[in-house]
């Protein structure tokens, strides 16, 4: 289908404008031949290029100078360049503007054009010379100022608002609404509220605070004394939350029922020394005292020593009891557990390989081994205060107490001679393995993991450059199996659970 358009002729080049391919020079000004030098000049007093970017320069602005010196420069950067320059930096400020602060700053090293020198030239017609001499380089940054109203203005502006305010409320309460009273009103007393100067409570204040309850607390405060009502009641050793060190949280003389004097009363002691002495194997009834008082023997510790004796006895008196324990009223505890009888009692304490099989205590003990009636008399106050019958209480009590002193014993106790107890342990926390505890109390793995938990230790793997402490050999994977309680300052307790959402 043929085209309705008309086809245009393409012009020819000569029929074209012809445009110059390049500017017309410029014609320069007749000057004669100079004589051109380059001026040696070291001062750090040397012109200044200023440049504007984005902003109008305008030569109406006076700049004030600041110089420092610059620091870390190498000596390549000075070869060649003005020292002046180079080791001083310049920044140029104004506050003339009405409106703008000016601030000019030399580029850093790290600028792109930090390498280019620039020069300034001088042109003397008469002498017929021009001089060059090296000049800074700064680029001005422009920063719009902040408006501050006079304190006039404020006022007045205040004064405008507060009346506008009062013609407002007053036409409310005139003809306003019931609601509408009513926030108004509202809003009167917020706003004498706020107005109020710091530290000084308003009359509005003061009767909402006279309107308060004497004993109001805030929430923080009340979940935290319902957990410390709920920690004390709790059947655990007390601990001392100012303590600087992990091994002053449980201190000896509050686990140990009278202090030290009963750690000095207890017996036997030099006949576990004798035969860690002699390379005898020490069976006792607690897996936890066997496997350690031969490193304690040999560090030379006694305290720790006498420890490990007590642990040995708490044990064999947990295990002595007897279950069917009756309260006041005669009506069976539950949980609750019968002591032998005091000669018995004495004995089964006395021995370090516990009671015979088959019911019938051991007899083999002398008479100077026996402990003191001291010694006995302070266990049976501490862990059973109501007589002859343990609660599961005090039971429990005396478990978390034998944990508590665990932690004083540790993996790998030091020859310090017993100056220190912090032996085989790190600067910062007690640590013990619960696994022989565990068997020694007869309880389970979760158990024995919330004893220590409640005592404030964390339940964790052992790392990888303690397995040597801790006697692993099998690697990692009998380290994921083992589990070692730590204590650490401040001390952290399980929270206490305000149930979930109904």
């Amino acid at each position: 289908m043929p085209s309705n358009k008309t086809e245009k002729k393409r012009k020819r080049d000569s029929d074209r404008h012809e445009r110059p391919s390049k500017k017309p020079a410029r014609d320069l000004q007749a000057l004669p031949p100079l004589a051109a030098s380059v001026v040696d000049d070291s001062s750090e007093l040397a012109p200044v290029i200023t440049s504007t970017p984005g902003l109008p320069n305008s030569k109406t602005l006076r700049y004030t100078p600041y110089s420092k010196t610059r620091e870390h420069v190498s000596k390549s950067a000075t070869s060649g360049r003005n020292p002046g320059i180079v080791s001083s930096e310049l920044l140029l400020q104004s506050s003339d503007h009405e409106k703008v602060d000016f601030v000019g700053r030399e580029g850093n090293e790290d600028a792109a054009d930090s390498q280019i020198k620039h020069y300034v030239a001088v042109v003397d017609p008469e002498r017929k010379t021009w001089q060059v001499v090296e000049a800074r380089r700064v680029k001005v940054r422009g920063a719009v100022r902040s408006k501050k109203a006079s304190q006039e203005e404020a006022e007045s502006e205040d004064e405008a608002m507060f009346s506008m305010r009062a013609q407002r409320t007053a036409l409310t309460n005139t003809f306003g609404t019931k609601q509408a009273k009513k926030s108004a009103q509202s809003f009167a007393e917020n706003a004498q509220l706020s107005n109020a100067p710091d530290g000084v409570v308003s009359q509005a204040g003061a009767a909402l605070l006279s309107s308060l309850p004497a004993d109001a607390t805030t929430g923080v405060a009340k979940a935290n004394n319902v957990q410390a009502e709920v920690q004390a009641a709790k059947p655990l050793p007390t601990p001392d939350l100012s303590a600087a060190h992990p091994s002053d949280v449980y201190p000896l003389e509050t686990l140990v029922p009278n202090g030290h004097s009963t750690l000095r009363q207890l017996t036997q002691i030099e006949e576990w020394q004798e035969q860690a002495e002699q390379g005898l194997a020490i069976s006792t009834v607690s897996r936890f005292v066997s496997n350690r008082i031969g490193p304690v023997v040999q560090s030379g510790n006694i305290t720790q020593l006498q420890v490990l004796r007590l642990i040995q006895l708490l044990v064999e008196f947990g295990r002595c009891l007897k279950s069917g324990g009756r309260d006041a009223k005669g009506s069976a505890a539950p949980g609750s557990k019968r002591m032998p009888p005091r000669e018995d009692l004495r004995r089964i304490l006395s021995s370090t390989t516990g009671a015979a099989k088959g019911g019938k205590q051991s007899t083999d003990t002398a008479p100077q081994d026996l402990l003191p009636d001291s010694v006995i008399d302070a266990v049976r106050r501490r862990f059973a205060p109501t007589g002859g019958m343990v609660s599961k209480h005090d039971l429990t009590l005396l478990h978390t107490t034998i944990c508590a002193l665990s932690l004083h014993i540790p993996p790998q106790p030091a020859k310090d001679g017993g100056s220190s107890s912090l032996g085989g342990n790190s600067p910062n926390e007690l640590a013990t393995d619960p696994a022989d505890l565990r068997d020694d109390l007869r309880l389970d793995s979760n158990t024995i993991y919330q004893y220590f938990r409640e005592l404030g230790c964390r339940i964790d793997r052992p790392r990888e450059s303690e397995f040597s402490k801790w006697n692993i050999k099998g690697g990692k994977a009998e380290a994921h199996a083992r589990r070692v309680a730590r204590l650490r300052v401040p001390v952290e307790f399980p929270k206490v659970s305000r149930g979930g959402r109904k």
